[in-house]
Order: structure tokens, then sequence, then C-alpha cells
């Protein structure tokens, strides 16, 4: 079998994140404390998603999980990284065809990469302080435990969005653009029977058309410790024991 990891520093990323994650959320004793939430970024290609999760996720002090999920899932399987990269948040056909190309890995189906990334969330999700952005995240966590965001954009913005950031032609942003948004769709659609775009299933949906990102990170930060007090009592409780140089998440 092909190596799980493209480089050992990889490998060492991945274990690193998610012990700093563990460390987090292992139980002090005493008094159990209120469960803490996870929050979810769904998002639009170019929206700006990915860059709010990070700025929430330091604020709060909770461990980002993006393309981490691919590698627990890739470790949980045990299979290379890269097919469940292919994987990744793509319509069943997609994976369907993709995985009938690479006769080896047949046996890494649609319904096991399903089952690996959902017990990868859940277990995130059972814990909280975290923040996960994609990947049926939303659907998959309870509405009690999970703070559910959507990210969106204009068209027009998102391709501009990528085309500077990814020194690409307006056009072939706009394609990547495209295909991108069609398969996340599918993937909500077929695996959950949901739209990804439906605001209902979100509590805070944002257009950072007209907001900046920084801006719109500072919402989500208010909006979670609204829903969930128990945030702002910690880091409190934090703050009184720990000496300002004490260790970041």
């Amino acid at each position: 079998m092909a190596e799980m990891y493209e480089s050992s520093a990889m490998a060492h990323i991945v274990e690193t994140q998610w012990k700093k994650w563990l460390q987090l959320t292992q139980q002090k004793p005493g008094k159990a404390p209120e469960p803490y939430p996870t929050v979810t970024i769904s998002r639009e290609r170019g929206s700006g998603g990915s860059s709010i999760a990070g700025l929430v996720a330091d604020h709060l002090g909770f461990v980002l999980f993006d393309s981490q999920i691919v590698d627990h899932v890739a470790r949980s399987a045990n299979v290379d990284r890269a097919v469940v990269e292919h994987m990744d948040e793509q319509s069943r056909h997609r994976i369907e065809e993709w995985t009938q190309r690479v006769l080896r890995h047949r046996k890494f189906s649609t319904q096991v990469y399903l089952s690996h990334l959902a017990k990868t969330i859940s277990a995130v999700g059972d814990k909280g302080q975290a923040v996960v952005i994609g990947r049926g995240a939303h659907l998959l966590l309870s509405v009690e435990r999970c703070f559910r965001v959507r990210v969106i954009a204009p068209l027009e913005i998102r391709i501009q969005r990528l085309s500077a950031k990814s020194s690409i032609g307006i056009l072939e942003a706009e394609t990547i653009i495209a295909e991108t948004d069609r398969q996340r769709a599918k993937f909500i659609q077929e695996n959950f029977g949901q739209s990804d775009s439906d605001p209902l299933l979100f509590d805070l949906v944002i257009n950072t058309g007209q907001i900046a990102l920084e801006t719109a990170g500072e919402l989500v930060v208010r909006a979670v410790e609204a829903k969930f007090p128990q945030v702002i009592q910690a880091r409190s409780a934090t703050h009184r024991t720990q000496p300002r140089s004490g260790p970041e998440f």
C-alpha cells in the first residue's frame, strides 16, 4: 500500500493537531462542566469561510478541523490519503468514477468513506471545542451541541477573490467555483437529503460581499457565546488560573 501521508512532516502535523484537541477537551476533575459546542462552517468557494473559521477558532481557543478531517479518515480507514482527498465533499458518481480508475482502492467505497467521515466528525462533536469546516458536519452533529454557520458571497466577488488568491484568470476561477459548488451541493443532497443553501439548516448565515472577514468572525464568536454561555465562563476561568504566557491551543 502507498504511504498514507505525503511525508513524515504531514503525519506529525496531523498527530499534533489531534493531540492539541484531546488535551483541550480532557475533562478536569471536579464538577462536570456543561458540554462545549462545536462550530461548523459551511461555505461557498471564495466566500472566505475557511478564513472566518480560522479566526473563530483562534478567538474561542478551539481547534480547527479542515484537511485534518481528511487525514484522520485516511488513518481510520488505513488507506492512502490521496484516496480520501479525491472523495472529499464529492458526489457519489464522482467518487465511484475515481475509485474505478484506481483498482487497488476499489474496496474503499463511498459507503466506507462516509462511515469513517461520520465517525470522525461525531468524535469531534462529542467533546466539542472545535471548529469544523464543511463535510456536512452541521447535519451530522446534534443541534443542541452545535453552532451552524453558512458563509456566502455574490458570485462575482467570489470569482475575483479566487482569481487574486490563486493567481489565475477570471474564466478559470469561474469554472473552478462552479464545479466546486456543484460537487458540494450534490454531496449534501445525495448523502443527507438536504440543500446546502437552505438557511433554516443554520444558526447564522453571513454574506461577506459587504462584510469584512474579521467582522464576520467577530459576529460568529458573539453568536456562539450567546448560545453557549459556558464558552465565556470557561475562558474567564482560564484567564484567572493561567499566566499570560500559558499554552496556546
